[in-house]
């Protein structure tokens, strides 16, 4: 029997939920400060994990039936998760490279975004609003990682990690299905996978102090 395309996209989508669950275990067995930013970190790829794992879960048993209101609701729960994975980011760079009283004015923006982002995409059907949510935090991270280098409280791995991930986001959003069955959607995840890898080893260089500092 061949492999339908929507079904390799299912499998490449656990496959990617499997490994981020096994990473993020390493992390949270590690000794941390909670809100530290090894502490964020470890949750925002157990978030990466559980999103990875509901779309492996939509992908396979709902998105077969078409735009059911099952699946609409699955996708929803979805995005939240993703808001949800983007505050923990955005709270890892605050604490990673920021200083009170900036840092705690940007854990306020980090809250206020998660809130206005949940009712935004609980009423559009849209993916293109947890791209708005996610894509700017991501770029913060990017440049506050490279202005970090330096310092040594960024890292190379996290660099590769978010252009990695930007470029498996290019290559999804552009529609590149030539490579039957792997359509764009499987594409994604290989590269996610690979950028997996990177965001394990940039947690290496991460603060495991918690607000004292």
């Amino acid at each position: 029997m061949e492999l339908t395309a929507l079904a390799v996209t299912a499998i490449t989508n656990f496959i990617l939920a499997g490994e981020t669950f096994f990473v993020s275990g390493l992390l949270f067995a590690r000794s941390k400060s909670p809100r530290s930013a090894a502490w964020f970190w470890q949750i925002a790829l157990l978030l990466l994990a559980i999103s990875a794992l509901i779309g492996g879960i939509d992908h396979g048993f709902f998105e077969v039936f078409g735009q059911t209101p099952a699946r609409k609701t699955i996708q929803h729960i979805n995005w939240l998760f993703l808001g949800l994975l983007t505050l923990f980011v955005f709270l890892t760079a605050a604490r990673q490279f920021f200083k009170p009283p900036l840092r705690n004015v940007l854990y306020i923006i980090a809250g206020v975004q998660l809130v206005l982002y949940t009712i935004l995409s609980l009423m559009t059907e849209s993916f293109l609003v947890v791209i708005v949510n996610y894509a700017p935090v991501m770029l913060l991270m990017l440049v506050m990682t490279i202005k970090g280098l330096r310092e040594r409280t960024g890292s190379w791995a996290m660099v590769a990690g978010i252009i990695i991930s930007f470029a498996a986001s290019g290559v999804q959003a552009a529609g590149l299905d030539v490579f039957s069955p792997f359509d764009r959607d499987s594409l994604y995840h290989f590269g996610m996978m690979a950028a997996v890898v990177c965001f394990y080893v940039a947690s290496a260089p991460m603060k495991t102090n918690g607000q004292s500092e």
